[in-house]
């Protein structure tokens, strides 16, 4: 969801996997025969499936305009987020400014897999993405269950593998009943903090001072837990539904009217956003903090959107996470000068992409740091071949 590349930064990739993976791009017409998946079992947890409309990009100067055709929604999660301002697909490489930072490929991250241990011990991973939502970890104010995270943790570190965290406060429904569609819990709303209710969620007024008050707490208490911690890779911020940083991500054509109506503005979002960043900021001192950066405001603002990721780009020790891993996905110059994580959009049977195509653009042209891949992608036995080529240039 979010699209702007940084072609500036240098790291060194072998010949051989620009090979392999060069040939990868041109197997993605063969999609089929290459890289197609299993569907995830029915009632899996956080299947974060994003399906979106095709998008065609304009630039004019610097500004970008982007259209959407129509939209194929995928179930269970009807995740149809409109197209990305930031999107800029006709600036050349080279033209892009330079890197700051020289990050180096840190491998191949398990997603969607329910927060399951079943391949933890997989050789070609570098660790797993573990999901939760406030409304499970603090149910009672003040009262933690932080076991529930170390448990999850525990095959993989004992594996020796990485751990990526993320507490989000509002999700769709369907993503993880009952926590998904109450994200956060409901003693936030007893001490005063207003809610919008759409399409079966409870999604806080993010910008409400009561709101901000308790989520502030939880994060310095989440920073206490785990600030530092040498088996967390990194934190993504729970700023948006499902951590991103979009109010809501239904896609329903009322939602910036019903978010209008409780005081939404894009200069608003900004500064709760900054707000909300803030407070990893000030928790994570020692671990890397990754946003979720999408679209990421309803009246499309390039200005803001610019501003927002200049706050992200100057928090020391951050990176910068896109949710739209595919073959074909481009970033622009918003998103120089930081390490990326790339979340691949959707499984490769829904996407029609060969994983090693996916995996090609993300490592050649995208040059990500991280790569979070659908655990239905990493157990089907046709994309053992790339998944092991790739893990092999993890420093």
């Amino acid at each position: 969801m979010h699209h702007s590349m940084t072609a500036g930064r240098e790291r060194t990739v072998s010949a051989k996997l620009g090979a392999f993976l060069c040939i990868g791009l041109a197997l993605s017409l063969m999609a089929a025969a290459c890289g197609g998946s299993t569907p995830e079992a029915a009632g899996s947890h956080h299947r974060q499936v994003k399906s979106r409309a095709p998008k065609v990009t304009t630039t004019t100067g610097s500004t970008s305009t982007t259209s959407t055709t129509t939209t194929t929604t995928v179930p269970p999660q009807p995740k149809s987020p409109s197209a990305d301002p930031a999107s800029s697909t006709s600036v050349p490489a080279e033209k892009l400014a330079p890197a700051t930072s020289d990050p180096n490929f840190k491998g191949i991250y398990e997603f969607a897999g329910g927060n399951s241990s079943k391949d933890a011990t997989d050789p070609d991973l570098a660790g797993v993405v573990l999901i939760y939502y406030w409304s499970q970890i603090e149910p009672q104010k003040g009262v933690f269950d932080w076991n529930l995270i170390t448990n999850d943790m525990a095959p993989w570190v004992a594996a020796g593998k990485k751990v990526i965290l993320r507490i989000s406060t509002s999700g769709q429904a369907a993503w993880d009943p009952p926590y998904s569609g109450d994200a956060t819990p409901q003693w936030v709303f007893d001490d005063g903090a207003r809610s919008i209710l759409d399409s079966g969620e409870t999604i806080p007024v993010y910008w409400d001072q009561a709101y901000l008050t308790d989520y502030s707490s939880f994060v310095q208490s989440f920073g206490q837990e785990f600030n530092g911690n040498p088996s967390v890779a990194f934190i993504e911020a729970g700023i948006g539904m499902g951590g991103e940083t979009l109010p809501e991500t239904n896609g329903s054509a009322s939602s910036a009217a019903d978010w209008g109506a409780d005081g939404y503005t894009d200069a608003l979002w900004l500064s709760t956003i900054e707000q909300i960043a803030s407070f990893y900021q000030a928790s994570f001192t020692e671990t890397p903090v990754y946003p979720l950066v999408d679209e990421t405001f309803f009246g499309g603002d390039q200005a803001d959107l610019t501003s927002l990721m200049d706050w992200f780009r100057s928090a020391p020790n951050w990176g910068l996470q896109d949710d739209g891993l595919t073959s074909t996905l481009t970033l622009g110059p918003l998103w120089s000068g930081r390490p990326i994580a790339l979340e691949e959009r959707d499984q490769t049977q829904n996407s029609g992409d060969c994983l090693c195509a996916d995996i090609s653009n993300g490592l050649l042209n995208l040059l990500g740091t991280y790569l979070l891949l659908y655990q239905s992608d990493i157990d089907h036995p046709a994309n053992a071949a790339y998944l092991r080529q790739a893990a092999t240039e993890a420093s």
